[in-house]
């Protein structure tokens, strides 16, 4: 099994949906491949997250019945009635009528349990995986002038890199990293003992325009400017890190 291969199937492994000799070759791959680890890890760490912040609201008994009785009632009405009376006006508003109701109750539920977008989400798994696993940059300089030159060639568009360290916020450097599935710019910085994520990518339709979320003492902050998504991750107090924020969009060029 080559890389591309497995980097397919990391999915549904992870799902148990393989068989017994896709799991055999799968796992081969993996004993002797960084990445596709690293890739699994990452997935299983933002699967984990989702199912512990998630809130599980369980139907109570009465609605279990009214809707088991209603479907009963559906079932034995359309029993007695003959197949070509099921294309009538009145039955076809009926079944629209039910079908909107079941999509209002999905889309209520999807409003209760996700309380913070899955792209901040996905952001604070990043975060926390660059503290734990030593990946913090790929080039490590306080000046600016070597940071942004580094991504020259290795992405399809070229991050403002700015310096905030006459202001209390360091640069510490960047790297390459993945969210909203593309390749995304990481620039590091650093507020006394705490360090600030700072992601860019090009603008596409998911975006956090200036909403801000928190999730187990995380802060996320996204914003978009000259065709940019920006998106911060940070430890960081919600006062400091508008302030850094603030100083990011004041001295990004429009």
């Amino acid at each position: 099994m080559n890389h591309d291969e497995a980097a397919q199937l990391l999915g549904p492994y992870q799902d148990g949906e393989l068989d017994l000799t896709a799991c055999v070759k799968l796992e081969e791959h993996l004993a002797g491949c960084l990445s596709c680890q690293q890739k699994l890890a990452g997935e299983q760490e933002l699967t984990d997250l989702i199912r512990s912040e998630t809130p599980h609201f369980k139907a109570s008994p009465f609605l279990k019945t009214r809707i088991q009785a209603t479907l009963r009632k559906e079932k034995s009405s359309s029993a007695t009635i003959p197949w070509w009376k099921h294309f009538s006006p009145t039955w076809m508003f009926s079944g629209l009528a039910g079908a909107a109701a079941v999509l209002v109750i999905l889309a209520v539920g999807i409003f209760w349990t996700q309380r913070i977008p899955l792209l901040a989400q996905e952001a604070v798994v990043n975060h926390v995986r660059s503290l734990q696993v030593s990946h913090l940059v790929d080039v490590a300089s306080t000046d600016q002038h070597t940071v942004k030159p580094w991504f020259a060639g290795k992405l399809d568009y070229s991050p403002q890199v700015v310096d905030l360290g006459p202001s209390g916020y360091p640069l510490i450097g960047g790297r390459l990293d993945v969210l909203d599935h593309r390749d995304v710019t990481a620039i590091v910085y650093q507020r006394r003992k705490h360090y600030i994520n700072l992601f860019i990518w090009p603008r596409n339709a998911d975006s956090l325009d200036g909403r801000f979320y928190s999730q187990n003492g995380y802060h996320v902050l996204g914003w978009t400017k000259s065709g940019m998504n920006y998106l911060v991750v940070s430890e960081v107090g919600e006062k400091e890190l508008r302030e850094f924020v603030k100083m990011i969009q004041d001295q990004t060029i429009d």
